[in-house]
C-alpha cells in the first residue's frame, strides 16, 4: 500500500456505528471520514475522492444502493471500492447489489476487523 493511509468514507445514520467503524478502521491504518446520510456522503466523496466507501443500505432519504448507483455514474467517484452493509441477504438481494455496482456486501452486524479485511481485499482487487 502507499505511504498515505487509504481514505475510507463510512456512511451510516447511527452515530454509535459510525464511531465504532471509524475508531476500528483508524486503528487498522485507514483514514476514516464519516457521513450520516447519502447526500452528505456523495458531496464528501466528490471532494475527497476516497479509496473506499462503506455504506449502510438503510439510510434516510436516499438508500445506500441508490448512493452506490450515483457514485458509479460520476467520474469523480466511480473508482472507489464500495462495500454495502445490509441486514438482508438472499440471492435476489445479492443480484440487486451487484447491479448497483457494489464491490462487496456484508451482513450486519459486522465487526470492524472483518470490515477492515474486506476493505483491504477490495482495494487490492481494484488496483490490479
Amino acid at each position: 500500500m502507499s505511504p498515505n493511509p487509504p481514505v475510507v468514507l463510512i456512511v451510516d445514520d447511527h452515530q454509535e456505528t459510525l464511531a465504532m467503524y471509524a475508531l476500528g478502521l483508524l486503528a487498522m491504518g485507514f483514514q476514516p471520514v464519516t457521513a450520516e446520510n447519502a447526500e452528505d456522503a456523495f458531496a464528501r466523496a466528490c471532494q475527497i475522492h476516497p479509496d473506499a466507501i462503506v455504506a449502510d443500505v438503510n439510510l434516510p432519504g436516499i438508500s445506500g444502493l441508490e448512493l452506490t448507483r450515483r457514485l458509479r455514474d460520476d467520474a469523480r467517484t466511480r473508482a472507489a471500492g464500495i462495500i454495502v452493509l445490509t441486514s438482508q441477504m438472499s440471492g435476489s438481494v445479492a443480484q440487486t447489489y451487484d447491479d448497483a455496482g457494489c464491490d462487496r456486501f456484508l451482513l450486519k452486524p459486522c465487526l470492524p476487523d472483518a470490515l477492515g479485511l474486506e476493505i483491504r481485499d477490495v482495494l487490492a482487487s481494484r488496483h490490479v
